[in-house]
C-alpha cells in the first residue's frame, strides 16, 4: 500500500524538527507547516494523534534496528552465552549502521529528545495506559530491545536496581553520544563513525563495569 506524500512529508518533519528542538519544542502548528500541508488537522487525519504521530516515527526505524540487534544476538549465541562485549556490541552497532544509513540521521536525537522525560530506569517496558513518560514508544520490536538491556543488567556484578540504573545511565550516555555526532556531522565536523562506535563501545564497557561506590 503506498503511502501518501503528505503522510511522509508530515513524519520527516515531525523527526527533524523534534531531533532539533525536543518534544515540548515543537507544535504540531509548526510541523504541518514544515511538511507544506494547509490542513490544520493533518496529523489527526493521517496518525490519530500527536503520540500516533510519534509513534510512526519510532516504528518507520525501531524494527529494522532491532531486528539487526535480535541477528548479532544468535551470532553470538551460537558458541555460549554472549559476554558483555558482545551485548552492548549487540545496542550500539545498529544504532551506528542506521547513521551511516540516512543522510541527514535524526534518530539519535530523537532518542535523545525523548528519554529527556524518560524516568532514570525505563528498561521495563510500560503496560498500555501507564504513565511512565511524556513519550513512551510503542512497538512489537521493543521487546527485543527491552530483553537486550535486561541481559546486559543481569550480567553486571551489582544489585539488581543499580545495575538496571546502570544500563539506563549508559544508554543515555550511548544515545547522548550519537545524538551529538549527528549534530557534528551537520556541520560536516563529526569524526569518522567507525573510530567513534569503537569508542563509544570501549567507554560503555567501562561504565558497565565500574564497582559501585
Amino acid at each position: 500500500m503506498a503511502v501518501s506524500t503528505g503522510r511522509l512529508a508530515l513524519l520527516d518533519s515531525a523527526e527533524e524538527l523534534i531531533a532539533r528542538r525536543g518534544i515540548h519544542g515543537t507544535s504540531a502548528r509548526e510541523v504541518i507547516k514544515a511538511a507544506g500541508q494547509r490542513n490544520n488537522s493533518a496529523i489527526t487525519y493521517h496518525f490519530g494523534s500527536w503520540h500516533g504521530l510519534l509513534d510512526e516515527i519510532w516504528s518507520r526505524h525501531a524494527p529494522r534496528i532491532n531486528t539487526e540487534r535480535a541477528a548479532l544476538l544468535d551470532a553470538a549465541g551460537l558458541d555460549g552465552p554472549p559476554d558483555l562485549e558482545q551485548l552492548v556490541y549487540a545496542y550500539v552497532h545498529p544504532i551506528a549502521t542506521k547513521l551511516a544509513r540516512d543522510e541527514p540521521s535524526y534518530w539519535a536525537r530523537f532518542n535523545e529528545q525523548w528519554l529527556t522525560t524518560a524516568p532514570l530506569e525505563f528498561l521495563t517496558v510500560p503496560e498500555p495506559g501507564a504513565v511512565r513518560a511524556d513519550y513512551y514508544p510503542s512497538d512489537e520490536s521493543l521487546g527485543t530491545l527491552s530483553s537486550l538491556l535486561d541481559r546486559i543488567a543481569d550480567r553486571l556484578d551489582l544489585p539488581v536496581g543499580d545495575a538496571r540504573r546502570r544500563v539506563g545511565l549508559t544508554v543515555r550516555f550511548v544515545i547522548g553520544s550519537f545524538a551529538t555526532w549527528e549534530r557534528a556531522h551537520d556541520v560536516g565536523d563529526a569524526p569518522d563513525l567507525n573510530e567513534f562506535e569503537a569508542e563509544i563501545m570501549d567507554l560503555a564497557c567501562a561504565m558497565l563495569r565500574s564497582p559501585r561506590r
